[in-house]
């Protein structure tokens, strides 16, 4: 199977999900960035989880990873590990990071070594456990419980995807505002995970399809949205000018995941351009039932997305207290919604890469709107 132009990065429980993704799915998803997220299978209940963010960790070896790694790789739960050669990997931690300790981040680094990853590492910022940019969120040092965002005069966003996407990405021009006049959605997490099969004909999109489309997803623009918007080449998508919250904690929609996701369209791409895809994985406590849409529209992505022709596709899990017990709104790095978690039978792992192939028929339908 060819190998395609899907990356994935997340932090905490996301960068831990991050790899999840890229090991299982390493045939698809050809990089990974990690920010202050644990190792693959570090924990396997919510004791060891707890174990493997604030230690002592003497259990998780970088060795007994990649045993495990080569056992899924052997019976056919992971993709070939052998695909992870020569990947881009970005692997961050912050030095005054007191939620997921560094050392065990760092092993992360050891892992993806052995596998011949292509890696480069961030460990010298005076950072705490939160996601880096150069523009918003409390100091550097601060851990911001509001929304886990912190302003160190550092674009990470950048870094990230410039490190995965082969190193010569456009960078936003120092103290100037990237124009977003690509097209913010929402979009069905459910239908996502369940397209209609009409969405693999190349051909000029049907009118079922258009329908399809017009009902799963919502063009989105925020109050305080300063740009023009593009809309989707031809189609006629309706609007979306606020996202609810809902802030109690109820039962997820599905294996934890909230009802509805975030997905940037840069305008290149809105525009009928066959464009990359990254997927960027919240925390836990940074999915929209906690913060609305900070995570998806301040951490820098759609920034890189909009010089670069990137799609960015942020799904959302939600805060449950039972079917699954998920009170902080984590993605599933120790198993609250299956026992293989880490692999590629694992409910939430099936549904992302169901929506990243969702939103690359997607891409391919605009493609042939044009």
């Amino acid at each position: 199977m060819p190998r395609t132009d899907v990356t994935v990065s997340g932090i905490s429980s996301g960068g831990a999900m991050a790899v999840q993704l890229h090991m299982a799915f390493s045939e698809d998803i050809s990089g990974c960035g990690i920010l202050a997220g644990p190792p693959y299978y570090c924990a396997g209940n919510f004791m060891a989880a707890t174990a493997c963010m604030s230690g002592p960790l003497n259990f998780v070896t970088a060795s007994g990873i990649l045993m495990k790694l080569k056992w899924y790789d052997s019976i056919g739960s992971i993709d070939s590990i052998s695909n992870i050669r020569g990947d881009p990997v970005y692997i961050f931690t912050g030095k005054y990071d007191i939620v997921a300790r560094p050392s065990t981040v760092k092993i992360n680094e050891n892992v993806y070594s052995e596998l011949g990853a292509n890696i480069k590492t961030n460990y010298d910022m005076a950072a705490a456990h939160g996601f880096p940019t150069d523009n918003f969120g409390k100091s550097c040092a601060t851990l911001n419980l509001e929304n886990y965002i912190n302003n160190c005069n550092f674009n990470m966003a950048y870094d990230i995807l410039n490190h995965l996407y082969g190193g010569n990405l456009i960078k936003s021009k120092s103290g100037t505002q990237t124009p977003l006049i690509g097209q913010m959605a929402v979009f069905d997490q459910k239908a996502f995970m369940n397209p209609p099969s009409s969405l693999t004909d190349s051909q000029t999109p049907s009118s079922s399809l258009l329908q399809w489309i017009s009902e799963s997803m919502n063009l989105y623009t925020t109050d305080n949205w300063a740009w023009p918007t593009s809309g989707l080449v031809n189609w006629t998508i309706p609007s979306v000018t606020t996202v609810h919250t809902r802030q109690a904690i109820t039962r997820a929609l599905s294996h934890g995941f909230d009802e509805e996701g975030f997905i940037y369209f840069s305008s290149a791409c809105a525009q009928g351009q066959k464009c990359s895809i990254h997927v960027a994985l919240h925390g836990c406590q940074q999915g929209k039932r906690y913060v609305d849409d900070v995570f998806a529209t301040k951490a820098g992505y759609l920034e890189v997305a909009e010089l670069n022709n990137l799609i960015v596709v942020f799904p959302q899990v939600a805060p449950t207290m039972f079917l699954p017990t998920n009170p902080m709104g984590c993605w599933d790095w120790w198993g609250y919604s299956s026992l293989s978690y880490a692999t590629n039978k694992a409910p939430q792992m099936i549904s992302i890469k169901k929506m990243i192939d969702t939103v690359r028929l997607i891409n391919q339908a605009m493609v042939a709107s044009v």
